[in-house]
């Protein structure tokens, strides 16, 4: 069967699997809720599209239609409908990443490493030839994979849309002790692209994060310039200066649980073992009351957030 044939068939799931290169590789794939919602909807109305599979040496693997394999399992279908052609791993990878994107069914963070299996890992191809077969640019390509540079709590909130991409992308560069701590302050709504790159490139000629940002926690408009003014006197309601005030004294706490691990990992290599255990002990028990005190900061800024919305 050459790769532009198709044959349609009713086939038992058991003699299908799941495809043994699959870009949703991360830990929120495949949502439950999702599933249930999807089997739901095949149950009303019944399989409108047919899966794609490709025939192995025992059985046949899927292509494309993962979400419809689990939902029909969960229904306990027998048999399902299918297409089936004979395609290579690449043809297969491609056709399931081409069918994600069209879907948007992938967060930014799934794409990055489809895209950085599809260049790096498995070497099908370059940037500009896997930007020409999903139909989007090579920065687009480019950018995503660059995301994978980042730590893996970050990565985590720009696959849950609680970060973008183009912000998170501003991070890169930036020392990886300070990445969570400006994360934070974006996720706030306190800080654009254009805040940050100027960050970054006061950073880079040597300023210290804690002289951006100063001890009290107030950017420093003549180093972030004067967007980041308009940003913190945008609101004027009681309320919004309460959370304003609330945000400075969050970021003064984690500067303060910043300095403090500092301290404690010089303990740990300074002090002598009949004094570091108590020591140490102190220290930790003071950063677990300034992990409180984070604690009750943000669920004040959320009552807030809620009240006034």
């Amino acid at each position: 069967m050459s790769t532009d044939q198709v044959i349609e068939e009713l086939l038992e799931l058991r003699s299908i699997r799941p495809a043994a290169i699959q870009l949703r590789t991360c830990n929120y794939s495949f949502d439950r809720q999702a599933i249930k919602e999807l089997a739901d909807s095949i149950c009303q109305h019944g399989l409108i599209q047919p899966i794609t599979v490709r025939p192995m040496e025992s059985g046949f693997e899927i292509v494309a239609g993962h979400r419809r394999y689990q939902a029909c399992k969960l229904l306990r279908w027998r048999i399902i409908p299918a297409r089936i052609r004979s395609l290579s791993d690449k043809d297969a990878f491609e056709i399931q990443l081409i069918e994600n994107m069209h879907r948007m069914t992938m967060d930014p963070i799934e794409e990055a490493e489809a895209f950085k299996a599809y260049i790096l890992d498995y070497g099908w191809g370059g940037v500009s030839q896997l930007a020409g077969i999903i139909s989007k640019s090579e920065q687009y390509v480019s950018s995503r994979i660059q995301l994978l540079r980042l730590p893996a709590e970050i990565l985590e909130e720009v696959a849950q849309k609680k970060l973008k991409p183009s912000h998170a992308l501003e991070l890169v560069n930036i020392e990886k002790d300070k990445q969570t701590l400006i994360a934070k302050e974006i996720m706030n709504g306190d800080l654009s692209v254009n805040n940050l790159r100027e960050i970054r490139r006061k950073m880079k000629n040597g300023t210290k994060v804690e002289q951006i940002f100063g001890f009290d926690g107030m950017l420093d408009n003549n180093i972030v310039g004067q967007e980041t003014t308009n940003v913190f006197s945008r609101r004027h309601d009681s309320k919004s200066e309460e959370i304003k005030l609330l945000r400075r004294t969050l970021l003064v706490l984690r500067v303060s649980l910043a300095r403090l691990d500092m301290i404690i990992e010089e303990a740990h290599g300074k002090l002598r073992s009949e004094e570091r255990a108590e020591v140490i002990g102190e220290l930790m028990q003071f950063r677990l009351k300034l992990h409180s005190m984070i604690d009750d900061d943000l669920k004040k800024i959320a009552l807030l957030k809620r009240t006034k919305a």
